[in-house]
């Protein structure tokens, strides 16, 4: 069995990198789900599937267990809240998270 590659393998992370991130940005910076679908480019149905575990739930417990990973994600979302980051910009953290959990945890 060879190798995935690594968009492939972000296939299986991007809902629960959402997931988290949606719910960081409820409950953290107080936004509701029309401005978190607005922010992310997502609907407003997708926010609440993912607020609901109904979306990226099987990868999500593995993600906050890594503190690297999470202290990027709050980053992001800082930013998205602070509206400092939109659209191409968001795709580009998401590649950077991705690329963080290809490598494995640090420490």
């Amino acid at each position: 069995m060879g190798m995935k590659p690594p968009c492939e393998v972000f296939r299986e992370f991007l809902p629960a990198i959402r997931a988290i991130l949606v719910k960081d940005l409820v409950e953290r910076h107080h936004l509701n789900q029309v401005e978190v679908a607005e922010r992310l480019g997502i609907t407003q149905p997708a926010v609440s599937q993912y607020l609901r575990s109904l979306r990226g739930a099987s990868r999500v417990r593995a993600l906050l267990k890594r503190s690297d990973f999470m202290s990027s994600l709050r980053e992001l979302s800082d930013a998205i809240a602070a509206g400092r980051m939109r659209g191409d910009q968001i795709a580009r953290e998401y590649c950077h998270l991705c690329a963080m959990l290809r490598k494995g945890p640090s420490g």
